[in-house]
């Protein structure tokens, strides 16, 4: 019978993670958007995974960053009213690049998909982003308080 590696208790049960966060790779923390069932303890909810339930999680993992990602390109491209081309210039990213995350072929990097999320939810994000910001006046007004 398995136990908890936490807690060492044994009460565990399967239990839907679709929402919970785990951390993958170079990401701290991925929220899971797909419906996926791993024991959980009921001491303290500590997941439990067997080899194989690792596999499925990092497939899950994955679905959820591509999914993210793709989202979070098509909301900066409609609410900045861009093109790709355009967004890959604010991102400083070759726009293949661009297009090979937002198809799922290829994963962002976490910190990419920081600058996602930040693009697509920032109120002036997007034009702070643009290379030819007028960076200098903006520190010199910050400077003079």
């Amino acid at each position: 019978m398995k136990k908890c590696g936490n807690c060492g208790s044994k009460e565990l049960s399967k239990r839907n993670q679709k929402g919970k966060i785990f951390p993958w790779r170079d990401y701290p923390a991925v929220q899971l958007i797909a419906d996926v069932m791993f024991m959980e303890c009921h001491q303290c909810n500590n997941v439990v995974l067997s080899v194989s339930d690792h596999q499925k999680l990092d497939e899950v993992i994955v679905k959820s960053i591509q999914y993210a990602t793709s989202s979070l390109i098509g909301m900066i491209l409609l609410k900045s009213k861009c093109t790709q081309v355009e967004l890959s210039i604010h991102a400083g990213v070759s726009k293949e690049y661009l297009s090979e995350i937002k198809s799922g072929r290829k994963q962002p990097s976490f910190q990419m998909f920081t600058l996602l999320k930040i693009l697509a939810f920032g109120k002036d994000a997007f034009s702070i982003s643009d290379p030819k910001y007028e960076l200098i006046d903006k520190i010199d007004e910050y400077e003079a308080g």
